[in-house]
């Protein structure tokens, strides 16, 4: 362990270890309600694409590896503040419980590392999914190189924070026995923040030139960018932490005093990071579930993968009355369909008919546009009852019910 030289430490007051001045409990207070709504925001990113769209990949996975890491993260600073005095000046700090401090220290920085660097990747890989198959080659090659820099990065800096002193323990120790040799800690970390901002502004703009090229209208284009742009309050979270992480490690001596805002500052960033990656998964959920907020009640379309099968539901309400019509006639358009769907997934409303068009798309149509009004051929013949359409056929069988 890094003690400061004996000029500074000759300056400290006569330490307090029985009622000494602390920061509070801003960090456990800050830990609980960031980590609650990123909890609750990931859920409802997971319950969207398990159940609604079914459409979970490993950008899910790699979300769910950056929460377990964040939380792991939050339970640290916080049982780090609330029982081992890292809250406290570190002259008010007893020698013995310097050694845990140093530890609980540095599992911060490997959690804090590893949660940032799987939710940047899950970003990114989200965005190659709306690439698809498409034109996009630049994109897709941009994207791969970025997520390759953001792990390899994340990578060196868990490594280098693990082996900064030989043998480890002599990180922790106040008085390490035999030969030791240890890495300034201070500008390891300062030069990993600094690398990190780089990172949060490059996974907060490359998906803006994507977005804004996807065959989507110009008011939901913005929408989308705009949820994307909240990064950059992630970025100036990150800005706030490398600033107090040059104050408290690189030119000051009172790192748990000083780099106490380091811990709020680290939370707020990673649990933004996981709600901005979440946010645009949830607008189906919306959809479904409290359609007037995206200005539509009706034609509530869903692409189930498991079943290969596209289903069309026209809802007024609560109510759980809906009509779908399905047809196997048209597999060559079944390609398309999906690659339309996976291309625009989360960006597109839900709540908007993907059949209103002449054309047909997929396996769905919609009984109430124009093509229904079409005459009916003799063998055909059409029975309503209840709110309920029965068609039949001298040469088939088919149906439209109201489920």
């Amino acid at each position: 362990m890094k003690l400061p030289p004996e000029a500074i430490t000759a300056t400290w007051p006569m330490p307090n270890y029985i009622d000494p001045p602390t920061r509070g409990h801003g960090v456990l207070i800050v830990n609980v309600i960031c980590m609650s709504l990123a909890f609750l925001v990931v859920s409802l990113r997971l319950y969207t694409r398990l159940r609604i769209t079914c459409s979970a990949g490993i950008d899910d996975v790699l979300i769910t590896i950056g929460l377990i890491f964040a939380i792991a993260m939050a339970v640290v600073t916080s049982i780090a503040t609330e029982d081992w005095g890292m809250n406290r000046h570190v002259w008010d700090i007893e020698l013995s419980r310097l050694v845990t401090v140093q530890k609980l220290n540095l599992s911060f920085q490997i959690m804090f590392s590893m949660a940032s660097c799987f939710t940047k990747i899950s970003l990114l890989w989200f965005c190659r999914r709306l690439i698809g198959k498409g034109n996009f080659a630049m994109y897709n090659l941009t994207f791969i190189l970025c997520m390759v820099f953001v792990g390899l990065s994340s990578g060196l800096f868990t490594v280098i924070s693990i082996f900064q002193c030989t043998p480890i323990r002599a990180y922790w120790e106040i008085s390490p026995t035999g030969p030791y040799h240890c890495m300034n800690d201070g500008a390891i970390v300062f030069s990993a923040s600094v690398i990190n901002i780089f990172t949060d502004f490059l996974v907060t703009a490359l998906p803006m030139p994507l977005i804004w090229s996807l065959k989507l209208p110009a008011r939901q284009r913005l929408a989308v960018i705009s949820i994307f742009a909240l990064g950059v309050v992630v970025n100036v979270a990150g800005s706030v932490r490398t600033v107090y992480v040059w104050k408290s490690m690189v030119v000051g001596y009172d790192p748990t005093w000083i780099g106490w805002p380091v811990l709020i500052a680290a939370v707020v960033e990673i649990s933004l990071g996981l709600i901005c990656s979440s946010a645009p998964a949830l607008r189906p959920l919306i959809a479904a579930f409290l359609p007037r907020l995206l200005n539509s009640t009706r034609n509530f379309s869903s692409y189930n993968q498991r079943t290969h099968s596209h289903k069309l539901w026209s809802s007024t309400g609560r109510s759980r009355n809906s009509r779908f019509v399905t047809d196997d006639v048209s597999p060559p358009l079944y390609e398309n369909d999906r690659f339309e769907i996976m291309r625009t997934v989360e960006m597109k409303s839900w709540t908007e008919s993907r059949v209103a068009s002449p054309d047909r798309m997929g396996h769905a149509y919609d009984i109430t546009s124009e093509r229904s009004s079409r005459a009916l051929s003799p063998v055909h013949a059409i029975e309503v009852k209840n709110g309920m359409v029965h068609a039949s056929s001298a040469s088939d069988d088919s149906s439209v019910s109201g489920l």
